[in-house]
């Protein structure tokens, strides 16, 4: 009687320690959870988690409790992970997401509920990008504005680093969550972003199905923190910075965001990511941040194809904010003008060669003096969200509309004239005329001087400049190349709509009248 009660005994101790050990990190990654949104068709999500090496894993994906797919896979011995890619689904839902581990005769049984299929944005950057719907413009109006947009699910990683890439995320802020009042307006520079919200809202307005938002961003932080150590290595950027730099508050090192906040986001399906830094930089390697940006575009889209076995498209829609107007000391006078151009990689447009399947939302005329969070952050993010989503539904949608304000195509000097003719490739609105705004690089014996080049006559099309002041060779011609080049909504130059200002630009003249000798502006 004894020695069976001893052998049940034991029995029962093995059975339990087998039930544990078997249940011992079995679970999803940290952002898959109920209120989630999956990658819509005609991508495959992916989905993910730990568990007990060696183990049978079965996801099941339910409608009204009835199960429309199941998909099978191991647990892997190395790294105790597994994952299955459901089969590309239309937009639409709620299901319910199933995983159960099965190991021997021991079963453990995981669930999401409330899942939409739809598309999956993430946002990321520094301060803009983390600004809350408290702090912008009309936010109680903002904030009431939910009821009509529950199928935009939002989620914000929390600030953390890392010194080696994370497999999965330390700490979630804001879990995967309908929106309301509360969590869109939780405090300043907190949980969800703004400018990632408004985004999504607005796309949902014209797509009329789920939204996906992962808000992933920390204020005054560089764009090596968010780089990984190759796509910095590429560009030869230095261990420490060049100057110092009263905009970089955050996070400095060398990829250690990237490590902790992007790195273990890669698995997942993406339809896309919008972006919002460089304040940062403009005082820090911001010569290098025409190689910088265009290296974290391509490597973020190089390892969220592989992380999601090739799920996320390989050259997937990248959008991003070129920076405001901010009042700044002289020693950042020309620093704001560069960084702008250099988030271009010094073409002044997206899409170019060096940046494709990508879209620029100018913010030269959105500058706010009287911000209580200073004129670097101003808090007009309703605008600054639209002209993403046109860029979105551009070049992530296919749609035929115009995202990007006017440049000139054509930069004609006519002789004996004193006049610079500028063609541009769509119909522009001269809103107002400006004296200084546009500049001519006046050269002689290889010293060079920017003189002001006045707004004189113009047509749909065309704009001619008076460069009367310039005796020498007129070498070169910029616009809006200043800190603060117009007041809010009113520079010079937009769109026929009013809507999309003409972005910065630099550019040689290259066909000077006889005599003179052209030069590159220094």
């Amino acid at each position: 009687m004894i020695a069976s009660e001893f052998v049940l005994g034991l029995v029962l101790r093995l059975f339990l320690q087998a039930h544990v050990s078997a249940d011992v990190g079995f679970r999803f990654a940290s952002y898959i959870d109920d209120y989630m949104v999956l990658q819509r068709e005609p991508a495959g999500a992916v989905i993910w988690g730990y568990g007990t090496p060696r183990a049978t894993v079965t996801v099941t994906l339910c409608r009204d409790q009835e199960p429309i797919m199941k998909k099978g896979t191991r647990v892997k011995a190395d790294s105790n992970t597994w994952t299955v890619v459901l089969d590309p689904m239309k937009p639409g839902g709620p299901y319910e997401v199933m995983a159960q581990q099965t190991l021997g005769r021991i079963n453990f049984t995981l669930r999401v509920h409330d899942v939409l299929f739809g598309d999956v944005w993430l946002c990321s950057g520094q301060s803009n990008m983390k600004m809350t719907v408290s702090q912008v413009f009309n936010a109680t109006g903002e904030l009431s504005n939910t009821a009509a947009y529950q199928s935009v699910r939002i989620l914000s990683v929390s600030s953390t680093q890392a010194q080696q890439e994370l497999e999965d995320l330390a700490k979630v802020d804001l879990r995967w969550s309908k929106p309301t009042s509360k969590n869109l307006g939780h405090g300043n520079f907190t949980y969800m972003s703004a400018v990632c919200w408004l985004f999504g809202r607005f796309l949902y307005d014209t797509l009329r199905y789920p939204v996906g938002l992962l808000s992933s961003s920390w204020s005054g932080t560089p764009i090596e923190a968010w780089s990984s150590r190759r796509s910095l290595e590429a560009c030869g950027v230095p261990r420490s910075g060049s100057m110092p730099s009263d905009l970089k508050i955050g996070p400095s090192a060398h990829s250690v965001l990237w490590n902790a906040m992007i790195h273990p986001l890669r698995n997942m399906t993406l339809k896309g990511v919008i972006w919002y830094q460089g304040e940062s930089n403009v005082n820090f390697n911001r010569d290098l941040y025409n190689c910088t940006f265009p290296l974290l575009i391509d490597d973020w889209r190089q390892t969220f194809h592989d992380g999601s076995q090739g799920q996320t498209e390989r050259l997937f829609p990248f959008g991003f904010v070129q920076l405001s107007s901010y009042l700044s000391g002289e020693a950042l006078h020309d620093g704001l003008p560069q960084i702008r151009w250099h988030q271009t990689a010094d073409f002044g447009y997206v899409p170019n060669q060096r940046m494709p399947n990508t879209f620029m939302a100018a913010a030269v005329d959105l500058c706010d003096r009287n911000s209580p969070f200073g004129s670097i952050h101003p808090r007009d993010k309703q605008t600054v969200a639209y002209r993403l989503h046109l860029g979105a539904r551009a070049l992530a949608y296919g749609e035929k509309l115009i995202f990007q304000g006017p440049l000139p195509q054509k930069i004609e000097l006519l002789a004996d004239t004193g006049l610079l003719n500028l063609t541009y490739s769509q119909p522009i609105k001269v809103q107002r005329r400006d004296d200084k705004i546009f500049e001519v690089s006046c050269c002689s014996d290889h010293q060079c001087k920017w003189l002001p080049a006045p707004m004189d006559t113009f047509s749909t099309q065309t704009l001619a400049l008076n460069i009367t002041s310039c005796h020498d060779t007129p070498a070169a011609l910029r616009y809006a190349w200043t800190p603060w080049p117009c007041e809010y909504k009113q520079c010079p130059l937009y769109h026929l709509t009013s809507t999309l200002p003409a972005p910065p630009f630099i550019a040689p003249i290259t066909n000077p009248s006889p005599g003179y000798h052209s030069r590159t502006a220094k």
